[in-house]
C-alpha cells in the first residue's frame, strides 16, 4: 500500500513539474518577443539639437584690423663731414621751414685746405697757359700740353670737392616739420655716424595696416577706413592710397598705406584700430560664431544633411559682431548644428530644431 502511495506521488509531482516546465518556456518566449520589438536605446534617445539654414546674403565686406600712425615725412638727420659743432641753431619741438640751417659744423681747417689748393689752382692755371703758347708755336709737344691740363683740372676738382665738404657742413632741414630732441651738443666732436636729432613732417599722416592674402584682390584705391587711436575717443577717416605690390612671405599679409590730413590730435607711431571698407560680399553665408569648431588644420562645421550629421572643413572670411562668414562645401538650405557640437559625431542620426539666430 505504501509502495502504491509513493508510486501516485511520484507521477503528481512529474506533471506538476511538467506544467511548471512549459509556463517558464512560455514566459521566457513572450519575453523575447517584447524585446525584439522594442527599439534599441540610441533609437529612444535621438539627440535633437538647434540649427540655422545657410541662406546667401549680402555683407558689407568690413575688416577690423590693426594698424600704425606713420609720419608723411621723418629723417634722422646726420653729418655727411666730420668735425667739432660750431653752432646749434634750432630749438628741440621747433617748427621749421625747409633749408632751415640747423646745425654748423666748424669748417676752418676746410677752408684753410681750400686756401692751399687756390694756389695750386692759380699756378696751374698759369701754366696751362704757358704751355698753350709753347704748344702754339711748336716750342713743346702735346703730350707735355696735355700734363699741365691734367695738373689745372685736378686742382679744380680739388676746389669743387673743398667747397661741397664746406656746404655740408651746414645741416639744413630736407623739409619743413617739427625737430625732434637734440642729441648732441655745442663744441662736441661728431662724425657721419653722429645722430643729432630727427624731424618729423605730421600735417598730414599715413595709416599703415596688413591685410591677409585672401582679401588683397579687394584692396584698390581711393577705399575709406575708419580708425580710432588709443585714449582717443573720436573716429577719424582715411583715404588708401598705395599698398605693396606683392604679398609677404612670412606672414602672408600685404601692406596698405592710407593718409588724411593730421587734426592735430594724432602722434606718429601710435597704434590704431581700423575698420577696412572694402565694399559688398555677395552670396555669403553667415553663420553664429558658436557654430565655429577649431580643428588642427583649421576650422570646421557640423550640417544636417537627410538626418545626419556631415562633417564639413571652412575657411572664415568675414566677421560681424555675432556672426562670421563660412567659406567651404557647403550649399544653400544646409542646415548647420549651433549646439550639441560636443554630443554629436559624422553620420550619427539627429533631429533639428531651426532656429533664426
Amino acid at each position: 500500500m505504501i509502495s502504491n502511495l509513493s508510486s501516485e506521488k511520484y507521477k503528481y509531482m512529474y506533471k506538476l513539474f511538467s506544467i511548471l516546465s512549459l509556463t517558464l518556456t512560455f514566459v521566457l518566449s513572450s519575453c523575447s518577443e517584447s524585446t525584439k520589438n522594442q527599439p534599441s536605446r540610441s533609437q529612444q534617445m535621438t539627440l535633437t539639437v538647434d540649427v540655422v539654414v545657410l541662406e546667401p546674403a549680402s555683407v558689407a565686406r568690413t575688416l577690423t584690423i590693426p594698424g600704425s600712425i606713420l609720419p608723411n615725412e621723418q629723417v634722422d638727420l646726420y653729418s655727411e663731414v666730420s668735425g667739432r659743432v660750431q653752432a646749434i641753431r634750432f630749438s628741440e619741438g621747433q617748427s621749421v621751414a625747409k633749408g632751415t640751417t640747423l646745425l654748423q659744423v666748424d669748417t676752418d681747417i676746410l677752408k684753410a685746405q681750400r686756401s692751399q689748393v687756390n694756389v695750386e689752382l692759380s699756378l696751374a692755371e698759369k701754366d696751362e697757359s704757358r704751355k698753350k703758347a709753347l704748344l702754339e708755336s711748336k716750342g713743346i709737344s702735346q703730350q707735355e700740353y696735355e700734363v699741365s691740363q691734367a695738373n689745372l683740372a685736378a686742382a679744380q676738382a680739388k676746389i669743387n670737392l673743398l667747397n661741397v665738404q664746406i656746404d655740408k657742413a651746414s645741416i639744413k632741414a630736407p623739409f619743413s616739420g617739427k625737430i625732434g630732441l637734440r642729441q648732441v651738443s655745442e663744441g662736441a666732436f661728431i662724425t657721419p655716424s653722429t645722430l643729432i636729432t630727427s624731424i618729423v613732417q605730421e600735417n598730414k599722416i599715413k595709416v599703415e595696416f596688413a591685410v591677409p592674402e585672401k582679401y588683397t584682390q579687394n584692396v584698390e584705391k581711393g577705399q575709406v577706413i575708419h580708425f580710432q587711436a588709443d585714449g582717443l575717443s573720436k573716429s577719424f577717416s582715411g583715404k588708401v592710397y598705395a599698398f605693396e605690390p606683392k604679398i609677404d612671405k612670412g606672414t602672408r599679409m600685404m601692406t596698405v598705406r592710407a593718409e588724411l590730413q593730421n587734426p592735430g590730435k594724432l602722434i606718429a607711431g601710435a597704434f590704431v584700430s581700423i575698420q577696412y571698407d572694402m565694399g559688398k560680399e555677395e552670396n555669403a553665408f553667415m553663420v553664429p560664431t558658436e557654430s565655429i569648431i577649431p580643428v588642427l588644420n583649421g576650422q570646421k562645421v557640423y550640417v544636417s544633411r537627410k538626418g545626419l550629421v556631415v562633417e564639413v572643413p571652412v575657411q572664415m572670411g568675414i566677421r560681424t559682431e555675432d556672426k562670421v562668414q563660412v567659406i567651404g562645401e557647403l550649399q544653400k538650405g544646409d542646415q548647420v548644428l549651433i549646439s550639441g557640437l560636443l554630443a554629436v559625431r559624422p553620420g550619427m542620426p539627429i533631429k533639428t530644431k531651426i532656429t533664426t539666430k
